[in-house]
């Protein structure tokens, strides 16, 4: 059995919680959403894991809903777009960093804000930035400034998650409007 991920796209980036992770996930139907695999309607809830977020102000502990695909038998992990698989520091801070890196601006009254958060993590995302992001967005024409582009983008040419850094098969879903 592996273990991959479905990305829930999301507009909110700036709001991560308990309540609104269950909120979207209760409001999607499973039955739309397709696997990895490519077949849709055959994934079923399959448990949960814990999970650490380093918010501005507080360590909070999500607990992350995994899926079970009839058809191909892989595990899915459901997360929302405002999450970085992988890391503890979600997109929206990540995106802050790098951008004040980019524009060259100090990044003490981020760290000031943000006190789960220490300098080298700022050092980890600037350095994962460089080695691995950076000439990417170029190439593919995306701006960090940009987010609805900028998570789809990242997903529509390099199939993972701005700032995913393991290669894991990551897969976007645009929620229905």
């Amino acid at each position: 059995m592996s273990f991959t991920m479905i990305t829930i796209k999301t507009e909110n980036y700036n709001l991560i919680s308990q309540d609104f992770y269950n909120k979207t996930i209760d409001s999607l139907d499973l039955n739309l959403i397709p696997c990895t695999c490519g077949h849709s309607g055959c994934l079923i809830r399959y448990g949960s894991y814990k999970r650490n977020v380093q918010l501005k102000d507080e360590m909070i502990t999500l607990t992350i809903v995994r899926v079970y695909c009839t058809t191909c038998g892989h595990t899915h992990a459901l997360l929302l777009s405002s999450l970085v698989p992988y890391s503890q520091i979600p997109l929206n801070v990540q995106v802050t960093v790098i951008h004040a890196y980019e524009s060259g601006h100090s990044l003490s009254r981020i760290l000031t804000d943000h006190c789960f958060i220490d300098e080298n993590n700022f050092k980890a995302i600037i350095r994962s930035y460089r080695l691995h992001w950076k000439e990417r967005l170029c190439s593919a024409g995306l701006s960090v400034l940009e987010w609805y582009s900028l998570v789809t983008g990242c997903f529509s040419h390099f199939s993972r998650q701005f700032m995913q850094i393991k290669t894991t098969v990551n897969k976007l879903f645009l929620l229905p409007t």
